[in-house]
């Protein structure tokens, strides 16, 4: 079959009427014979509709339509005509001739633009309706989901309301748990409050009854003197200081010494007869009487003998050798003494040593405690006690306890100086250069040996054992 050659080129110079008429005979035969179009573009060409699109939107719609009914840009609704009676149809007949001539080279451009075209408004129309099926979509998953939400508000609403008495009666629960607890928080406190007031109401009646006691030494006291100044006979105890009042304003109350001497009790634990030499206002005799320990107290002093006595502690009037002398040896399961040694000459302290190894059974202990001389600060409070005779190096106590023939024997410091009346070291810190702080830290390790003399424990205690 004869084709339509779509891509003759046409030249100016070669123009011929008789050539140009002949092919467009020519290719009249052969456009009736074959056509110019493939059947298949060609029937799509005569559909007036791609695709059916499903309504949607208006104007999507609208544009849709005009698209799909205006894609085709070829114009196969004319048809040539004349008014000329004679020469119409040879003119009629020229012009279709040239027209079929000239559709010879626009019509293969109008066929690419129509099947662009179609392409096109075929993607469109499927996009317009996956569009409008997946908004369909949206909106009918969009009204399931009012739904559940209505369904779970609901729901969530319901099961409010079913808690709401549950968490009711919880909330009461734990006002009334929490309102119990207060009470019984305020009981405790009252408990409290009131333990301590009677605690402060105690020491207070205990320093009035000190104060009496003393009161009515002192008229003692003075009335003797009175008595004694009307015979002219001079009372040679006129001289002597009261040291009750004495320990009252320069060594401490008596609950601050209980509180020092508490640790050392446990080296008396079980025992029934421990001697404490140089009582003094007996508080280890009733810190010992608490804990259940057998002990009692000699004194030469008789203001401290006869206060220990108003206590109700087992104390007698006695120089201490005389009544060491006096006790069965290997009798005392304790010997205490405490701030005495160094009221003492050194051949009397020795023969103390002695007798004490001497009636204290085998395996209990003696426990010596006094001044520290190795602590400037305690060395130089040493002499605002007018009996001090002298104090005793820690070694030099330590030694005569060993040659009084005692064993493991150690030595025990304590009453620590405040911190804030030691001297302060520097502070080091990574910032500074490496010379720096080398000297600082010399200068801190310095500093603490000096602290160590000047500010050491005030007390030290030797514990020995038979």
């Amino acid at each position: 079959m004869d084709t339509f050659d779509i891509n003759t080129e046409i030249n100016e110079d070669e123009i011929n009427v008789e050539k140009i008429m002949e092919k467009i005979r020519e290719n009249i035969r052969k456009q009736k014979g074959a056509g110019i179009f493939p059947e298949k573009i060609h029937g799509d060409l005569q559909q007036g509709s791609l695709l059916e699109v499903t309504p949607g939107e208006s104007n999507i719609q609208r544009d849709l339509d005009y698209i799909n009914s205006n894609w085709d840009i070829q114009n196969n609704s004319y048809f040539i005509s004349s008014h000329r009676p004679f020469v119409g149809k040879f003119l009629v007949r020229g012009r279709d001739l040239v027209h079929g001539e000239i559709r010879r080279y626009v019509d293969p451009v109008f066929w690419k633009q129509t099947e662009f075209n179609g392409s096109t408004v075929r993607l469109l129309n499927d996009t317009a309706g996956k569009f409008i099926y997946y908004n369909n979509k949206i909106e009918q998953l969009q009204s399931e989901m009012d739904s559940k939400i209505e369904q779970l508000q609901s729901e969530m609403d319901s099961k409010i309301e079913h808690l709401r008495p549950e968490l009711g009666n919880k909330i009461e629960r734990l006002r009334s748990e929490f309102e119990n607890q207060i009470e019984q928080l305020k009981s405790e406190i009252d408990d409290s409050i009131k333990a301590e007031v009677n605690s402060i109401i105690s020491l207070m009646n205990l320093d009035i009854e000190n104060k009496a006691w003393l009161a009515s030494v002192l008229d003692g006291k003075i009335e003797k003197g009175y008595k004694n100044k009307k015979t002219g006979t001079p009372d040679p105890g006129d001289l002597d200081i009261n040291y009750f009042r004495f320990e009252e304003q320069f060594r401490g109350s008596r609950e601050d010494i209980k509180q020092r001497q508490s640790c050392f009790m446990n080296y008396f634990l079980g025992c029934s007869n421990v001697l404490d030499i140089g009582c003094g206002r007996g508080e280890f005799l009733e810190l010992a009487s608490e804990h259940g320990i057998g002990a009692k107290g000699v004194d030469i002093d008789d203001t401290m003998v006869d206060f220990c006595l108003s206590k109700g502690l087992n104390v007698v009037k006695q120089e201490a050798i005389s009544y060491l002398e006096s006790v069965d040896d290997k009798s005392l399961d304790g010997i205490f003494i405490d701030q005495v040694v160094e009221h003492l000459e050194p051949d009397y302290l020795i023969k103390l040593l002695k007798l004490c190894f001497q009636k204290l059974k085998y395996g209990y202990y003696i426990f010596a405690e006094t001044v520290n001389p190795l602590s400037f600060v305690s060395f130089a409070n040493f002499y605002i006690d007018m009996t001090h005779k002298k104090p005793i190096h820690p070694e030099t106590l330590k030694f005569l306890l060993t040659s009084a023939g005692f064993r493991d024997v150690d030595t025990m410091f304590f009453s620590p100086v405040s911190e804030k009346a030691r001297l302060q070291k520097v502070p080091i810190n990574n910032d500074m250069e490496e010379w720096v702080k080398n000297y600082l830290d010399i200068y801190n390790h310095n500093l603490e040996k000096l602290n160590g003399i000047l500010y050491g424990a005030q007390d030290y205690a030797v514990i020995g054992k038979k």
